[in-house]
């Protein structure tokens, strides 16, 4: 991380956040963090985060956001994403307000833990597969992955800087052997065990121990679809999605993603493939790769 130039960072409370700014405090005077969530939910992160900051002494600035201001920023991220949908909105839209806030406290090189559970095995799902499968899902996940952190800081006028996919460190972490990704702790299997291990006597234990938690539930947007549910009215729901599954031949699966498309129609229009003979979304319409096993533009999951 020594090459990266940067001045402020995001601070979730989680491991790859925290490593982060372990690393990054002790490269500046006064390291500058930013943690976002969503009023009205258990805000997990800002507890976590409050505790990294105060080891590491470092100026973190707190900004929570109500569930209006939710649905503004959702305008925004629906613009940048060019996407309806709502995993991908509802974890962007805290990544827009911290980048935001990063903006709004002078930052304008912003360190993420992107990529963190992506190189070292952090997703659950991955646990239980046998080495070559897990070899063979890592390398399949690294060549696709993608973070919103990068257009949505450009959008701002800021940049995203992800320490974790630094050339070197990248192959570094693709080479190693996944026995040192997955193991067990406290008889359960766990993943970025070389991480954990390689910071455990550095960050507490609560910290190094902390079991994956979403950017959503981490930040609180996973409450944001039961807020939908109960804003918009099911009549309205109902016959609105009917109407844009006859005139678009979109298939609306939820009131959150129904508010997300009317931002992307008006924007965009109705999604339309640039190849009608191509592989298509059988949910949006949209063209999707051969290999791909979900639509990026509307979430359905297509199998591969």
């Amino acid at each position: 991380m020594e090459k990266i130039p940067f001045d402020g960072s995001t601070l979730s409370g989680g491991l790859d956040t925290s490593i982060v700014n372990y690393v990054a405090s002790k490269q500046t005077e006064t390291l500058k963090s930013v943690t976002v969530g969503l009023e009205g939910s258990e805000m997990k992160d800002l507890e976590y985060a409050r505790e990294v900051s105060k080891l590491l002494d470092t100026d973190n600035h707190v900004r929570t956001f109500d569930f209006e201001g939710a649905k503004e920023v959702a305008e925004d991220v629906v613009r940048i994403m060019q996407s309806f949908d709502p995993m991908e909105i509802r974890n962007s839209i805290p990544i827009y307000v911290a980048m935001e806030e990063a903006k709004k406290r002078g930052m304008t090189r912003v360190l993420t833990g992107d990529a963190g559970d992506e190189l070292f095995a952090g997703y659950s799902f991955l646990y239980e597969l046998p080495r070559g499968k897990l070899e063979e899902k890592l390398e399949e996940i690294t060549e696709i992955m993608g973070f919103s952190s990068a257009p949505i800081a450009e959008d701002l006028g800021i940049k995203a800087e992800h320490p974790f996919l630094e050339e070197e460190f990248k192959r570094f972490a693709m080479d190693l052997d996944p026995e040192l990704k997955v193991s067990r702790y406290d008889n359960k299997k766990i993943g970025k065990w070389i991480l954990r291990k390689a910071y455990e006597n550095y960050l507490p234990d609560e910290i190094i121990w902390r079991k994956k938690t979403p950017i959503e539930k981490g930040s609180g947007t996973t409450t944001l679809p039961e807020k939908f549910e109960s804003e918009i009215e099911d009549t309205y729901f109902e016959s609105k999605s009917k109407e844009i599954r006859e005139e678009d031949g979109v298939k609306i699966r939820s009131p959150e993603q129904l508010f997300y498309y009317e931002i992307y129609r008006k924007l965009y229009g109705p999604p339309e493939p640039e190849d009608p003979d191509a592989r298509t979304c059988s949910h949006c319409g949209i063209n999707v790769p051969d290999d791909a096993t979900f639509c990026r533009t509307c979430g359905n999951g297509i199998g591969s």
